[in-house]
């Protein structure tokens, strides 16, 4: 069997490292939050999956299928989505075993709920908006106690951490204090790049390690500008209102009391997330967010039940949804865009497999359909091992995206992290133009030019996930989805995918210790 170092601790890490231990393979799972902490466990909405229960109601793989390439603008690849959508239930049911516990009706049968862009009710959840704590909770639990077992080696990724390249291949990790850990693949796991921005609904700010190290290594990234903004983020409580709420019959309303998303699309607050938030982004006098239709209905009593997290967060900030509407507005959310990766979860680079947000897998195309996230996650995981039990995680993924742009991108002492957020929140938002992208291009770049560069001179990972995301924007001239230009020129292509690589590979990558110098890994010493 095979030594798996697998980097993140999140749904789509925990998911390759549990499976890959229940495969026999000796794994390594490097966390830097001690399997406290990643976007995942933030997930309120759900898992989405058509279920038994979910045909007996009318519901069918095909419209899940229909729903996520319709939300994603049909940028997304159809054979992606339905090689997801038709295992959803059999992921479901790998996640009960490794203790998942869904929420049920009076009754006993696993409750589901509709989200917006959802044809139907197929959304499962636990402990009503804390699906991804819980989830992750159950297998956090799982990975501790094959680690008490002494199956699962669980540690600490520091920042700085590196991957160990030979002949263009990944053959392993290596750690700040100079210790390196050999594998046969490294498994990335570690994210999205929510820290990218100051407006975000994630707590946790994601460096975008993931975007960097595969950069660096001379991965293929796609979609980079694909950058998802959830509509209904509450500034005044620092926490995002799950569309489930909107799902169970709240309502989007702007300064004078209009209900204007009945003016923007058909589907009102249920339209796709890029169609809404834009709605909210633009709404005269702000917009607000109001359950009163929830509370007619259902009597007070039960957002607090439904909704208890949302409902706690919000009470800290002194709001009450069964009293008052709750400003809203958008913040970003997900990355649709990350490393390219085929069916089997490798990129372009031999020994480098990609799950979770990092990966761009072409499920998503130019807009996230609600709740697919957490399924992707699990679905790229077990994917990962699959190519590992199959023995083909060192041959490179073959992609049809079209001839990838190589892009130039000397490193540099990025522009310091809270210049960067100001920049993408003004120019990489919900909606975007050329006289923009270049502000945010020209305000990420070296500040001069120097005949001899510093040896340890470096983007910081969420300045070079920024002037990724600004370049694969300017040269998307039309609008796509999520990826609105105020200037877009024709009409957009769907299924063109701007690809970017770089053209000059390190032979070792590593993304930068906050606060320290570059170092190099002394490939000498091993981790034992």
């Amino acid at each position: 069997m095979s030594t798996i170092a697998v980097i993140g601790g999140g749904l789509a890490g925990l998911t390759a490292a549990l499976a890959g231990v229940e495969a026999g393979h000796t794994v390594h799972l490097l966390d830097d939050g001690a399997l406290r902490s990643s976007a995942s466990v933030q997930a309120q909405g759900g898992f989405s999956a058509v279920t038994a229960a979910g045909l007996a109601a009318g519901d069918s793989v095909a419209s899940h299928v229909a729903d996520t390439l319709e939300a994603g603008a049909r940028h997304g690849d159809p054979a992606v989505a339905a090689a997801v959508c038709a295992a959803a239930e059999e992921h479901v049911g790998t996640l009960s075993r490794w203790g998942t516990v869904w929420d049920t009706d009076p009754n006993g049968n696993v409750s589901l709920t509709r989200e917006a862009a959802h044809a139907a009710s197929r959304i499962l959840h636990v402990g009503g908006d804390a699906t991804g704590a819980g989830i992750v909770a159950a297998l956090r639990g799982r990975a501790h106690t094959l680690a008490a077992q002494g199956r699962l080696h669980v540690s600490g990724a520091l920042p700085g951490l590196s991957l160990l390249l030979e002949a263009g291949a990944v053959v392993g990790v290596g750690l700040p204090a100079g210790e390196t850990l050999r594998a046969d693949a490294v498994i990335l796991a570690s994210g999205g790049i929510s820290g990218v921005y100051a407006t975000r609904t994630s707590r946790f700010a994601n460096r975008g390690d993931a975007a960097a190290l595969a950069w660096r290594a001379g991965a293929v990234l796609a979609d980079a500008e694909m950058v998802q903004f959830h509509p209904t983020y509450s500034a005044e409580a620092g926490f995002m209102i799950s569309e489930a709420l909107r799902g169970e019959g709240a309502v989007l309303r702007d300064g004078r009391g209009r209900r204007f998303m009945l003016e923007i699309d058909e589907r009102a607050e249920l339209a796709p997330r890029d169609v809404v938030a834009r709605g909210v982004a633009r709404a005269e006098g702000g917009a607000w967010l109001d359950a009163a239709p929830i509370v007619e209905r259902d009597g007070r009593g039960f957002l607090a039940a439904r909704f208890p997290t949302i409902t706690a967060a919000l009470a800290r900030a002194g709001l009450d949804l069964e009293r008052a509407p709750v400003a809203v507005r958008p913040a970003q959310h997900y990355w649709m865009g990350g490393v390219a990766v085929d069916a089997h979860a490798r990129s372009t680079v031999p020994g480098l497999l990609v799950v979770g947000e990092a990966s761009r897998t072409g499920l998503h195309g130019a807009n996230r359909l609600a709740s697919n996230s957490l399924l992707e996650a699990v679905h790229t995981g077990l994917a990962a091992v699959a190519t590992m039990g199959a023995g083909a995680h060192a041959e490179p993924a073959s992609l049809l995206l079209g001839e990838p742009v190589e892009l130039e991108l000397a490193e540099h002492r990025g522009a310091p992290l809270e210049r960067v957020r100001t920049l993408a929140d003004r120019h990489l938002g919900v909606e975007r133009d050329a006289v923009g992208l270049a502000a945010a291009l020209a305000g990420l770049a070296p500040a001069e030019a120097s005949p001899e560069p510093e040896a340890d001179a470096v983007d910081s990972s969420e300045s070079l996930a920024a002037r990724l995301i600004a370049h694969a924007a300017s040269l998307r001239s039309a609008s796509l989805g999520a990826h609105h230009r105020r200037d877009s020129v024709g009409p957009a292509t769907p299924g063109a995918t701007v690809t970017l690589v770089n053209p000059h590979p390190a032979e070792r990558c590593a993304t930068t210790p906050d606060g320290a110098a570059w170092g190099q890994v002394d490939a000498r010493k091993v981790l034992a």
